[in-house]
């Protein structure tokens, strides 16, 4: 699937013309992509080597508010139905080959030819897995993940929460925004959050109650972990390093990061204590100083 888009779906920019998105790109706090006429809102904000940042379910962009990493220009993506972009009714652009195919155009146009590096935290990270193991970028560097997984092996599993995830669909489809806010945050692998600061609480309660439950149950549907397709078995042939993060609490995907990711080469796995499925936002300080550190070979698009 590498590179597939290139000729068909990707625009190709003459020199005169990237120069002019580059210029737009510099000089803006936030962007709007438009691909097969739905919008992608994308924020930006520092100098250096491009990051693309990837949010989890029902979550938004600004989940990435505190992440400080000097020499890095991070494009904070709001994934369709999310945050302010489009919230298209229409199931296909929730799929996963849909979205991977829009993910390949969004970054082609937001970084052109530039090395760059993605950053994704729980859906956002299995996404950027299945991205670099589907398409195998030649400008993607690195990977940095947060609680993410690498889908299912067992086809019966997989199935089983597939159909547990058309369950929860429907739930959701029948119930309000407010229903979902209210199960969601009660769920077990969140429970680390309830001792957050108030505002800190409030913050995550917004981003989930600015969805609509059409919104969700598609994106449940077409990139629920049983729609995705396994790829634990690629991880270690991947040309590129990763950064695996998990919380030390959340004895899920910790154990994900020891048993699968743990035994490739190209990862480092830092478990953060006392802290659960949501690092970067459970303990922002230091889950900026494990992300810079792993990057401290990486200075204004140059890899030393």
């Amino acid at each position: 699937m590498k590179n597939e888009f290139d000729t068909d779906e990707t625009r190709v920019y003459d020199q005169g013309e990237r120069a002019e998105v580059e210029a737009v790109l510099e000089a803006a706090d936030d962007v709007y992509i438009n691909i097969d006429n739905v919008s992608y809102h994308v924020a930006l904000r520092g100098e250096g080597m491009p990051l693309i940042c990837l949010h989890g379910f029902a979550e938004a962009g600004d989940t990435w508010d505190k992440l400080n990493i000097p020499g890095f220009r991070l494009y904070c993506v709001d994934f369709l139905g999310h945050g302010v972009s489009d919230r298209s009714n229409d199931p296909v652009m929730y799929q996963l080959d849909t979205v991977l195919r829009h993910l390949y155009t969004l970054i082609h146009t937001l970084v052109g030819h530039e090395p760059y590096g993605i950053l994704g935290y729980s859906m956002g990270g299995r996404i950027a897995l299945q991205y670099a193991a589907m398409y195998e970028p030649e400008r993607l560097m690195f990977l940095l993940l947060e609680s993410a997984a690498p889908g299912i092996e067992d086809m019966a599993a997989r199935q089983a929460r597939a159909e547990a995830d058309e369950a929860l669909a429907q739930k959701i489809e029948s119930h309000s925004i407010e229903w979902f806010e209210a199960m969601w945050s009660q769920l077990p692998i969140f429970e680390t959050q309830r001792t957050l600061s108030p505002a800190v609480q409030q913050t995550i309660k917004d981003r989930r109650l600015s969805n609509t439950p059409e919104v969700l149950a598609h994106t449940l549907r077409g990139t629920g972990q049983g729609m995705t397709l396994y790829v634990g078995n690629q991880i270690a042939d991947l040309e590129l390093e990763i950064l695996y993060v998990s919380g030390q609490l959340d004895t899920k995907y910790t154990e994900i990061g020891q048993t699968v990711f743990g035994l490739c080469e190209n990862v480092a796995h830092v478990i953060v204590p006392n802290v659960g499925h949501n690092v970067h936002v459970e303990a922002p300080q230091t889950f900026n100083d494990i992300v810079n550190l792993f990057l401290s070979d990486y200075n204004d698009k140059n890899i030393s």
